[in-house]
């Protein structure tokens, strides 16, 4: 059995080179799925890395109990201090807890490209939370100074909303901020926002509590031991995630969404290819005809004939899903897409490559099955009078 499969394999790739050009259909069809179906899937892949660049498996996020979001939380001063003092937190050399109250607000921004607005995060912060953050680095200007409006800019805020160069004057809900300095993060998707001192933004927006409190553990194990310490905590009303565990919920509904346009066309896209690919093979089979009947008449069964139309069909499959992975990562991979006032890197990663070899497969053996199994089935005498 595996000699008769191995020998009507070997007869079918072989001849593949005759058929050259049926045989392109199905790779330059399989080729156009997987492009596509990659580089819209990689939009939401750059939102997660990006989202989870400088994530810490050590730090954690507490929040109030029944916010979705950081900016609707409101956490009291003295529940703040709690929070620092609890099991499980590093402490400096100084012996004080790694531990930043934060304030967050959403505010309207001008988009460079079009003049619309959109929403960015204003974070509030102190000497502690840029601790927790080594990756944020001044590349130009200054940091901001205490009890001053004065707020620093991510790199990508500032390419991409007016107002928000170095030494720029904005208007904040009224308020009036200077732009002392430019920030990245590595990359990260907090380039996307500014960043002021954490009293300042609550006296300027009128608020007396913090929005949350983030905590530099003493190891990732510590976390347990943190979270059971306020969740039972009578003082608390609070919320703690990982950090990484937070961004991926904020992040959950935009990938999805955009998971689901990846998917819908290439789902759609594959139905076209596997008629290709079905079409392409009925041809084959009709070609090869009087060679498949001479070998059914000489003692080869049906089953190799089926295995080697499928074999040949995912031969076809795999070439286009690489050419299409390949023009993916050329054209798209690293280039810069704005989605919800973020901007982000496009991400084609191995898994996506993975991911358009399997659906390749899956179009391959859809658009094999039928015109194999009518390779089995046909007549040996019909077809050994085929011209």
């Amino acid at each position: 059995m595996f000699k008769q499969i191995s020998t009507v394999v070997g007869l079918n790739i072989g001849s593949i080179p005759q058929r050259l050009g049926s045989s392109l259909v199905i790779v330059i069809g399989v080729a156009c799925v997987v492009a596509t179906m990659v580089s819209l899937l990689a939009i939401a892949e750059g939102v997660i890395v990006s989202g989870n660049r400088n994530s810490s498996p050590d730090q954690a996020l507490v929040l109030s109990s029944g916010a979705s979001a950081e900016y609707m939380g409101a956490i009291p001063r003295s529940q703040a201090d709690i929070v620092g003092e609890a099991p499980g937190v590093k402490r400096d050399a100084a012996g004080k807890p790694v531990s930043q109250p934060r304030a967050m607000v959403i505010v309207e921004v001008t988009k460079k490209s079009d003049g619309g607005t959109a929403n960015i995060g204003f974070v509030g912060t102190g000497d502690q939370g840029f601790a927790m953050s080594p990756d944020v680095k001044i590349v130009a200007g200054r940091r901001f100074k205490a009890g001053l409006r004065e707020l620093i800019a991510g790199r990508l805020a500032s390419q991409n909303f007016k107002n928000l160069g170095l030494g720029d004057h904005i208007m904040l809900r009224g308020s009036e901020w200077t732009v002392v300095g430019i920030y990245e993060d590595k990359g990260g998707i907090a380039e996307n926002s500014m960043i002021a001192d954490a009293d300042t933004v609550l006296a300027a927006f009128d608020r007396n509590a913090f929005q949350s409190v983030q905590v530099q553990l003493e190891s990732p194990a510590s976390y347990d031991k943190f979270k059971d310490a306020l969740t039972s905590n009578p003082q608390l009303n609070v919320t703690v995630k990982r950090e990484s565990e937070y961004i991926k919920d904020q992040l959950k509904q935009l990938t999805t969404v955009l998971n689901f346009i990846g998917y819908f066309v290439g789902g759609v896209m594959a139905v076209g290819a596997v008629f290709g690919a079905i079409n392409t093979m009925y041809s084959a089979v009709d070609a090869r005809a009087r060679e498949i009947a001479t070998l059914r008449a000489i003692g080869f069964g049906g089953f190799p004939v089926v295995i080697s139309v499928l074999v040949e069909s995912l031969v076809l499959s795999i070439p286009g899903a690489l050419i299409g992975a390949a023009v993916a990562w050329l054209v798209f991979n690293g280039k810069s897409s704005q989605i919800a006032g973020l901007s982000f890197p496009l991400a084609v990663t191995p898994g996506l490559v993975l991911l358009g070899v399997i659906w390749s497969l899956v179009i391959g053996l859809i658009g094999g099955f039928a015109p194999a199994i009518r390779a089995a089935r046909l007549p040996v005498a019909t077809a050994l009078r085929a011209t």
